[in-house]
């Protein structure tokens, strides 16, 4: 009879230590995800959200231009030049003067790794409110040469371009 009641403490003393761990390890995972900084793109591979809107088109700066059909297509923001890291960008589409509305579009940034796959950029491109232009909100994590491809409606043209 002694030895079932030992039995039955150490049971006891193993299901306590069990159950205090798995508090713990809880309690630690959720201090953990709470400390997340809004700026971490979602898991999902959503766009990261970027710092402020991009600068009213008065104020951008040209990066790049390039023609596909009818369309005279910029990419513009407030340096004139990418960076490693969150990049808050304009796509312009225009004919001759005038913004034009391509229909629908896509970014793809995608940098060549030699031996391997190129690597992805995660991007959102959201209408401006203005047709014609995009908002292009885009993660470039590496330094050095990348190629944005642009997509839309009847056309598409790249972009090569390297971050500082």
């Amino acid at each position: 009879m002694t030895k079932s009641r030992s039995n039955q403490g150490t049971e006891t003393k193993m299901k306590i230590f069990v159950f205090t761990t798995f508090i713990g390890a809880a309690s630690f995972m959720t201090a953990c995800s709470a400390s997340e900084t809004p700026n971490q793109p979602a898991a999902s591979g959503q766009a990261p959200a970027a710092s402020p809107a991009p600068a009213a088109p008065a104020d951008l700066r040209q990066i790049q231009q390039q023609r596909s059909g009818d369309y005279v297509i910029t990419l513009l923001n407030d340096s004139g030049s990418l960076k490693q890291g969150a990049n808050n960008l304009t796509l312009e589409f225009r004919r001759g003067d005038q913004l034009a509305d391509p229909g629908k579009v896509e970014v793809k940034p995608m940098m060549e790794m030699k031996g391997m796959g190129p690597m992805l950029a995660k991007t959102s491109a959201t209408p401006s409110g203005s047709p014609g232009r995009y908002t292009v909100i885009t993660d470039l994590s590496m330094a050095g040469p990348w190629k944005i491809m642009v997509t839309f409606t009847g056309g598409e043209t790249e972009f090569n371009l390297s971050t500082q």
